[in-house]
């Protein structure tokens, strides 16, 4: 019988190492009898979304755009590359996004736009079947310059308090972003493989 996929959402502020994670659970899954991809989002290359979202997000990180417009720029990427994410769930893929819509709803309402909103333009999108929230204080040394959302200490602070509060919503599951890099990926694997054995219950 052929195996179903799903999508699996990586969530936190930036500089938690989430990156290095999400490529570490892809190699496992990988070499454990599953077919694994990662996107991480917004997805650049992606005309006219990606390519105008890392302009507004670096050379004119100052921008007047208003949050409501970037946050619908974002949720078009997410949109644009949604066809290639079902085509790879329905063919039995593990997709692992970095940064996917919870990301939008927690720097959004950081930054002022109203949550009910956030939630209403995203929610034709693809949910997500198990989400991670990466929590902890950040690797300032990972820091990119002229990054809109890596320079403000204070709003990066809130925007973690965002993170955790649509953690408790949802339900994500949570890890500390702060331990060693493979007791993290021990907690990631621990999480995911109950998530996987639920669903061979399930298919049972």
């Amino acid at each position: 019988m052929k195996r179903h996929g799903f999508l699996i959402a990586i969530y936190g502020v930036n500089n938690l190492g989430k990156t290095t994670q999400a490529e570490k659970l892809v190699d496992f899954l990988n070499r454990n009898d599953w077919k694994a991809d990662q996107v991480k989002y917004p997805v650049y290359r992606l005309k006219p979304s990606g390519v105008y979202i890392n302009q507004l997000l670096r050379k004119n990180a100052n921008s007047e755009i208003s949050e409501e417009e970037l946050q619908m720029w974002f949720t078009i990427n997410r949109f644009q590359h949604e066809e290639l994410v079902k085509k790879k769930i329905e063919s039995g893929h593990i997709v692992v996004a970095e940064d996917y819509v919870g990301t939008g709803l927690a720097w959004g309402a950081t930054r002022g736009a109203k949550l009910d909103w956030l939630i209403e333009i995203n929610k034709p999108l693809l949910k997500e079947d198990l989400a991670i929230l990466f929590d902890g204080k950040r690797f300032k040394e990972a820091k990119e310059k002229n990054h809109r959302n890596e320079q403000d200490d204070v709003v990066t602070e809130r925007c973690r308090r965002w993170h955790q509060k649509l953690a408790d919503m949802y339900g994500w599951k949570r890890v500390d972003a702060n331990q060693s890099v493979s007791k993290v990926h021990d907690d990631v694997l621990e999480i995911v493989s109950q998530f996987l054995r639920l669903q061979d219950i399930w298919k049972k």
